[in-house]
């Protein structure tokens, strides 16, 4: 759909949309968690697992995913930076001395804590800026020439982390790559057999019923195709 209107929908196996919303908002992150609740209210049930790609990934959205008991397969949001040797993952913490260590064993003691505007606490923890200039990995690890290289550590870090470690497992890369043959096939299907590749309307509310009819005509579509073959739903769903 044409920018700067994005248009939403999560989907069930075999294209089936079960909710839809178009919004004005520049990236997709605060969308997951309205289009898991419209989906729940939509058909009456939860969805155990949820596909999701790279623009939904964020803290917030992994912690909404635990308070509901869903299970969110996404990919990561910094792509393959996570798994350079200097990525932030690789500092290991000392929790004796407070302090992080980094890959060439440097230590980056605790030095501050910053509020963000949100109110949220952020802990500081940055290396001697003559061990970093000093070190082999400089210009990679870090570029700053005045201050040495710097982990900013909050709560959502836990959750990031522990998602990663969740993502390399075979299961999760098993569920991941299997959103592509639910939500791509419905974009596809949509711009290119509907015709749904601009609205035909103006304002936010009537781009919004202008998708709404074209979600519902796409579902009789799909329903006639389940009905004939006496298909069903399985208990996951993707995002996109």
């Amino acid at each position: 759909m044409a920018s700067p209107v994005k248009a939403a929908a999560a989907t069930r196996p075999g294209l089936l949309i079960t909710a839809t919303d178009v919004v004005t908002a520049p990236t997709d992150y605060h969308q997951l968690a309205p289009m898991l609740s419209e989906a729940e209210a939509m058909t009456g049930g939860r969805a155990e697992t949820t596909l999701a790609d790279g623009g939904y990934h964020t803290a917030a959205n992994l912690e909404s995913g635990d308070q509901r008991g869903q299970i969110l397969v996404m990919s990561e949001r910094y792509g393959e930076s996570v798994r350079g040797p200097y990525f932030k993952d690789r500092f290991v913490y000392d929790e004796t001395t407070d302090s992080y260590q980094c890959p060439e064993g440097k230590a980056l003691p605790f030095r501050s804590i910053v509020k963000t505007k949100g109110g949220a606490a952020i802990r500081l923890y940055r290396a001697s800026r003559m061990d970093c200039r000093a070190c082999p990995a400089f210009g990679v690890c870090t570029k700053d020439k005045h201050t040495g290289r710097a982990l900013w550590i909050g709560s959502a870090d836990l959750v990031l982390r522990r998602h990663r470690a969740w993502m390399e497992t075979d299961e999760a890369l098993a569920l991941y790559a299997r959103r592509k043959t639910l939500i791509e096939p419905v974009c596809g299907i949509l711009k290119e057999q509907m015709g749904g590749r601009r609205f035909l309307l103006r304002g936010l509310a009537n781009v919004r019923a202008e998708f709404a009819l074209l979600a519902a005509a796409f579902n009789l579509r799909t329903l006639w195709r389940f009905w004939s073959a006496g298909l069903s739903t399985a208990p996951f769903a993707a995002q996109g």
